[in-house]
């Protein structure tokens, strides 16, 4: 059940970006998202290629991540994004950039609502 109640909250957290990162920056193509269903595909995507693909490539990428400090991993989370959007039609990321903030943005508002929906049982 709550992988369920995570999946759904990831699914709000992508129709959310959606609209609110091209309202706050231009860099962000309007709509980042095209349909609902395609917020579906993006967090299924994101979730799958963040459980499994990422975790391989931090591995690899330890050596830099650890010359610079840590920040590596931040554009290893842009690359999951701009690799989702090179995967789905429906999912478009104005750039590294963009993909960066997107990211992110998607993470933290993830984590927070899950952290006071779904971990408070």
């Amino acid at each position: 059940m709550k992988f369920i109640i995570r999946f759904l909250i990831k699914i709000a957290t992508v129709i959310g970006l959606s609209y609110l990162l091209p309202a706050i920056w231009s860099g962000f193509s309007n709509p980042i998202v095209f349909s609902p269903l395609d917020a579906v595909k993006v967090a299924l995507v994101l979730t799958v290629l963040n459980t499994f693909i990422k975790p391989i490539i931090k591995i690899f990428a330890l050596p830099i991540t650890c010359i610079t400090l840590g920040l590596f991993s931040l554009v290893i989370s842009a690359a999951m994004v701009v690799l989702t959007d090179n995967i789905l039609d429906g999912f478009q990321v104005g750039g590294w950039l963009a993909a960066l903030i997107f990211s992110l943005s998607f993470s933290f508002i993830s984590a927070t609502v899950e952290k006071f929906i779904v971990d408070e049982e």
